[in-house]
C-alpha cells in the first residue's frame, strides 16, 4: 500500500486466494507491486470508514453494493443532506481491482457471503447435499467488487414487461435516459452509437484493453453457423455474439464503490461504516425510525430523520425485513418475531439465471500459464496486457432458442465462454507438460420461469437466510438449456473452432449416461439437473408492483407499500428479471430511487444536487465541502 496514504487492512492479498510454492511467492510479489501502484490500487482515493456513527442522520443506506454505493453516492451530492452508509463487508482489496483477478475472491470469508441453497428438490443433484453455491459480495462495492464487470443491461422487451406489470415509468423509453445519464462510454462514435450510450457519467463503460485471438476466432465460428455478430449488445441489435463492454477504468475494475463513493470522500456530511452488518429497522407505527447494526460486537443504533434505503441485494435485503417485522405473519411466527408490517411479498418471486459448463479440451493447444513475469509487468507498468481483461469470459452471446418469441426480439438464452484467463486459478495446467489448454461454454436461461423464496432459518441475524433457488422446476427452463448446449456443439464444430482440435470432456453426470444414453436430449436434460450451474444474478424477491399484486413489495417509487420512508434499491425489487447481467440495471434502479428522493424533499425548496466531482481523478477540479 502507498505509504503516503496507507490505510487500515483492504482485505485478503492474493496470496490468501491461490496455490503454494514457488506460486505463491510470485503472487505476494505481485500483490505488493499492486499495492503500491496508485493507478490499480487508489489507495489515496479511497473513503476513510468511521469507527462509530454519529446518533442522527437525514439517510441510512443498508449495504454498499451496486444499488447502495450508488444510491448513497448520489445522496451525498445534496447539500445539507447527512448520510450513512452500513456495509457487512470491509473495503475493496488491491488485488480484486485487477480484471485477471476475477474468481480469486469468490468463496473468500472476508469477501463473499458464500452462500448455499436448501436441498435442491430438481437441480444442483451432483452436488453435496444437492445444494448449490452462491457467491455474493460481502465487501464495499458489493458485486460489483467481484462480479465479471460485463455491462449488459437487459432488453427493451424486459422493461415493457415492468411497465406492463403494473409499474408506470419504468419501460426503455423511461429507462434509457438514466442508462446514458450515469455513463461515461468512451466508445461512443466508435464502436457504439450516442442514441444508446452517454458520456460524461460517473460509471466509465469500454472494452478490456486485451483479447486473446479465440475470442475473435468465437465471432468467426458464429457467422459460420449464421449468427449476428455485434458491436454493441445493448443498442440497436440486442441479439448476437458480441465482445462485450465492461465497467473498467484504464484498465482497472471499477465498482459502484469507486464511481460513487470515493468522489465523496472529502465530504463531512457523508459516512461509512464498514465491516457492519444491520440488525433489525426499528419502526414507530409504520415510520422507520432508526436502524441497529452492529460494529465490532458492539449494538449501535442511528436515528433516521427522513429514509431508509435496503440495498442489502436480493438475499439480505428480504431476511432484514423479516428480522425486523415485515413481512407475512406464518413466516414471522415460525420465529417468534413480531409483526411490525404485514407483507406476504417478501423473500417471495425469487428469480435467477441458470446454466450450464461445457468443458472442452484443446488438443493443438499446449496448456500454458497466461500469468508469468511479462504479463505481470506490463499489467502493473502499463494496466495492459492479459491481466487488464477476463480472458474468454469478456466474450458473450444473447440469441433465441427454438422457443423463444417468434419477433426475434426477445432472446431467451446467453451463452458464457471461459478459459485463457491471466489467473492463479489456471495454474494447475501447467503441472503436466502433456496437458491441453481448457475451455469451458455455459449456456444460460435468461428468461427462467422456475421461481424460489428467501426466509429466514432463525430470528439470528447474522446466520445465513433460508435460500430455495427451485432450479429446473419448470421443464421450460430444461428445454432452454439442452437447445443452449446443442447451439454450442454446432459452434464447436465449425471450421475455425475445429483448428484447436477441440474434444468435449464427456461426463456421465451420476446415472444419465446409463440411463439415457450418451449425447440424447434425454441425457441433457439430465445433465443439467445433475451439473446445475447457478449464475450469480439473484433477484426479485422484494418485487416492485401494484398495490393489488399479493406479491409486490414496493411501488413504482420503490417505497414499501404500506411504510412511509423506506424504499429498496437493489436487485431485489426487480419485477421480472432482465436478460443479463443484473449489476447496470441495478445501477439504473438506485439513481432512479434517488431522482424520487429528491423529488419528493427537494421540490418544495427548490435546492438542486451538486455537480458530480471526481476528486481522485482530478483533484483541481473538486468541490471544497
Amino acid at each position: 500500500m502507498n505509504p503516503e496514504c496507507a490505510h487500515d487492512y483492504l482485505g485478503p492479498p492474493l496470496t490468501a486466494t491461490c496455490g503454494g510454492g514457488n506460486f505463491l511467492i510470485f503472487m505476494g510479489l505481485l500483490d505488493a507491486f499492486i499495492g503500491r501502484r496508485n493507478e490499480i490500487s487508489d489507495a489515496c482515493g479511497r473513503v476513510v470508514p468511521k469507527t462509530s456513527p454519529d446518533v442522527e442522520y437525514d439517510f441510512v443506506v443498508v449495504g454498499g453494493g451496486s444499488g447502495g454505493a450508488t444510491a448513497a453516492g448520489r445522496l451525498a451530492r445534496i447539500r445539507g443532506w447527512k448520510v450513512l452508509l452500513v456495509e457487512a463487508g470491509g473495503d475493496e482489496p488491491p488485488g480484486s481491482q485487477v480484471p485477471a483477478m476475477v474468481v480469486n475472491y469468490w468463496g473468500d470469508p472476508y469477501m463473499d457471503w458464500n452462500y448455499q441453497t436448501e436441498p435442491e428438490p430438481v437441480g444442483c443433484q451432483g452436488y453435496p447435499e444437492k445444494r448449490c453455491t452462491w457467491p455474493r459480495g460481502k465487501v464495499l462495492g458489493g458485486c460489483s467488487t467481484i462480479n465479471g464487470m460485463m455491462y449488459t443491461r437487459g432488453t427493451p422487451r424486459d422493461y415493457q414487461r415492468w411497465a406492463n406489470a403494473g409499474n408506470p415509468g419504468w419501460n426503455y423509453q423511461d429507462v434509457l435516459p438514466i442508462f446514458k445519464r450515469f455513463e461515461d462510454n468512451t466508445e461512443v462514435g466508435t464502436l457504439v452509437e450516442k442514441e444508446y450510450h452517454g458520456t460524461g457519467g460517473p460509471l466509465t463503460t469500454e472494452r478490456f484493453r486485451y483479447q486473446p485471438q479465440m475470442a475473435f476466432d468465437i465471432l468467426k465460428a458464429a457467422k459460420e453457423i449464421g449468427q449476428n455478430v455485434s458491436d454493441d449488445l445493448n443498442g440497436r441489435q440486442v441479439t448476437g455474439f458480441a465482445i462485450a463492454q465492461s465497467n473498467t477504468r484504464n484498465g482497472v475494475r471499477l465498482s459502484s464503490a469507486k464511481a460513487y463513493l470515493r468522489p465523496q470522500r472529502l465530504n463531512p456530511n457523508f459516512h461509512v461504516m464498514l465491516n457492519s452488518t444491520a440488525t433489525k429497522i426499528l419502526f414507530n407505527q409504520k415510520r422507520a425510525s432508526a436502524i441497529q447494526f452492529v460494529y465490532k460486537n458492539r449494538t449501535f443504533t442511528v436515528r433516521v430523520r427522513k429514509e431508509v434505503i435496503l440495498a442489502a441485494g436480493a438475499l439480505n435485503t428480504p431476511q432484514l425485513l423479516l428480522l425486523s417485522g415485515v413481512g407475512a405473519q406464518a413466516e414471522l411466527r415460525k420465529h417468534n418475531i413480531a409483526q411490525t408490517h404485514e407483507l406476504p411479498g417478501v423473500g417471495r418471486n425469487l428469480q435467477n439465471h441458470v446454466a450450464f459448463y461445457l468443458g472442452y479440451e484443446l488438443g493443438n493447444i499446449k496448456a500454458t500459464n497466461d500469468l508469468n513475469w511479462a504479463t505481470a509487468l506490463d499489467y502493473i507498468l502499463y494496466q495492459n496486457g492479459p491481466m487488464s481483461s477476463t480472458g474468454l469470459s469478456q466474450v458473450t452471446a444473447r440469441v433465441n432458442s427454438p422457443y423463444a418469441d417468434k419477433s426475434g426480439l426477445d432472446p431467451d438464452l446467453q451463452i458464457f465462454f471461459g478459459g485463457y484467463s491471466a489467473n492463479c486459478a489456471a495454474v494447475n495446467e501447467t503441472q503436466d507438460p502433456h496437458a491441453r489448454k481448457m475451455f469451458t461454454f455455459s449456456p444460460v436461461v435468461l428468461q427462467p420461469k422456475s421461481r424460489g423464496r428467501v426466509g429466514l432459518k432463525t430470528s439470528d441475524s447474522f446466520a445465513a437466510p433460508e435460500m430455495v433457488a427451485n432450479y429446473l422446476t419448470e421443464p421450460a427452463d430444461v428445454n432452454v438449456l439442452v437447445a443452449g448446449i446443442r447451439l454450442i456443439q454446432r459452434l464447436a464444430n465449425t471450421t475455425v473452432m475445429r483448428r484447436y482440435g477441440m474434444t468435449v470432456d464427456k461426463e456421465e453426470y451420476g446415472d444419465c449416461a446409463k440411463v439415457y444414453g450418451y449425447d440424447t436430449d434425454d441425457f441433457w436434460a439430465c445433465a443439467v439437473k445433475y451439473y446445475t450451474g447457478p449464475e450469480n444474478h439473484q433477484a426479485c424477491s422484494c418485487k416492485m408492483g401494484p398495490k393489488s399484486d399479493p406479491e409486490a413489495v414496493v411501488d413504482n417509487k420503490l417505497s414499501i407499500h404500506g411504510l412511509s420512508n423506506v424504499r429498496i434499491m437493489d436487485a431485489s425489487a426487480m419485477p421480472v428479471l432482465v436478460s443479463g447481467n443484473t449489476h447496470a440495471t441495478i445501477v439504473m434502479m438506485a439513481e432512479r430511487g434517488v431522482d424520487f428522493i429528491e423529488e419528493k424533499w427537494l421540490k418544495s425548496t427548490n435546492q438542486k444536487p451538486r455537480p458530480h466531482p471526481y476528486y481522485y481523478d482530478h483533484p483541481e477540479s473538486g468541490e471544497h465541502y
